[in-house]
């Protein structure tokens, strides 16, 4: 793969995003053997939004969990049905919503009461019925970086089991606009426990019992995503075990298990090629300026989070520390500090690995550079 790296580099210049294709296609046929076909995925697009990429997971008849009308216009142009179409997000306007009706998607994931509020006016307008689900806030401690931490009680994500006197209440008054068929939750990101995941179950299933009890007939339950991957040789979770406690935990429901795994899938799939311009030799520190930053990849910035990095143009065993670092005008524009690299030269191809998650779907045109090229290959 490195030297396919390089000459992609190459061929096409830098900064380059690379996805590897057979790596994502890996991932998924991971998940859906582990969980016996008994589960339907549904993409979490916000992860990695490039349209080649989007076509070829439509083309294997799963599923993808949207967040905006801008992600939902794109999924259904990428070949996405919109019966397998996911709209979570906390914020979704009366367009958005609208568009979702008049698009006939699966679900809107609801998240407060005035949302809920606002898809029955706007479904009983257009003379539709509209499937919606809840996404919970069970209170649960992921363990993760608190920026990416979703089902919290401090978080701004969906709702505890206190709102569901004024949801029923909502549902009935618009029996002939809202039908319920879905509970779920997404507890955060780059999680690497399964213990959260079964008390967030544990603590669900009550409600969506209560529920059932009341009449609705719910069918699915939504597990989220949020697995995480091994930026820097972390223990992350076994898929098998997952899957085994998630599906008994659920069986007694009889219900359609859904997720939106992101990351898993395309995370570890992607490259980051960056070329030195210049290296800055300092009596406190060994500056390796490159032309990618946080305007590329926000998330060392953002979440002071690890991306191992490689000195493709050298094999040298010797290693100097180095921080390495881009053209954006903020001290906090680095990629790594007081990593051990291959002597790097100015013109010399490095490879950032893991960023095929959260790294051009960040990105931003700040300080005007030139967006970077993504390849499928």
């Amino acid at each position: 793969m490195k030297s396919k790296l390089l000459t992609l580099a190459k061929k096409f210049g830098t900064p380059l995003y690379v996805y590897d294709l057979k790596h994502i296609y890996k991932n998924l046929s991971a998940l859906q053997t582990a969980f016996n076909q008994n589960i339907q995925i549904h993409y979490a697009m916000k992860a990695n939004n490039y349209s080649p990429l989007l076509k070829k997971l439509a083309q294997k008849q799963i599923g993808v969990d949207v967040v905006s009308m801008g992600e939902m216009s794109l999924a259904l142009k990428s070949g996405f049905k919109p019966s397998k179409i996911i709209f979570s997000g906390v914020a979704k306007t009366e367009d958005e919503i609208r568009f979702a009706i008049k698009s006939g998607i699966f679900l809107l994931n609801v998240e407060s009461p005035q949302e809920l509020e606002r898809i029955g006016k706007l479904s009983l307008k257009h003379r539709k019925m509209t499937d919606v689900g809840f996404r919970l806030n069970p209170d649960v401690n992921p363990h993760t970086h608190p920026y990416i931490t979703t089902g919290f009680k401090e978080n701004k994500f969906g709702m505890d089991k206190s709102f569901l006197p004024e949801l029923v209440r909502i549902l009935k008054k618009y029996n002939k606009s809202l039908n319920l068929i879905s509970l779920g939750f997404h507890i955060g990101s780059q999680l690497t426990k399964i213990a959260p995941y079964e008390e967030a179950v544990k603590k669900s299933i009550p409600i969506y019992k209560n529920l059932l009890s009341k009449g609705f007939k719910l069918k699915h339950f939504d597990i989220g995503g949020g697995i995480g991957i091994p930026y820097q040789n972390e223990k992350t979770i076994n898929i098998n075990q997952y899957a085994t406690s998630i599906q008994k935990l659920l069986r007694p429901l009889n219900c359609q298990i859904h997720c939106e795994p992101g990351r898993l899938l395309v995370g570890e799939a992607g490259y980051l090629l960056t070329k030195v311009e210049y290296v800055k030799r300092t009596p406190f520190k060994n500056f390796v300026v490159v032309n990618t930053g946080m305007h590329h990849l926000i998330r060392p910035a953002l979440y002071n989070a690890f991306h191992g990095v490689e000195n493709l143009s050298r094999k040298n065993k010797r290693k100097i520390k180095v921080d390495i670092v881009g053209p954006i005008c903020e001290s906090s524009d680095f990629i790594a500090k007081n990593r051990l690299l291959s002597p790097p030269h100015q013109g010399d191809i490095l490879v950032i690995y893991n960023v095929g998650a959260y790294g051009a779907t960040m990105a931003s045109y700040y300080n005007m550079h030139v967006y970077p090229k993504e390849i499928l290959t």
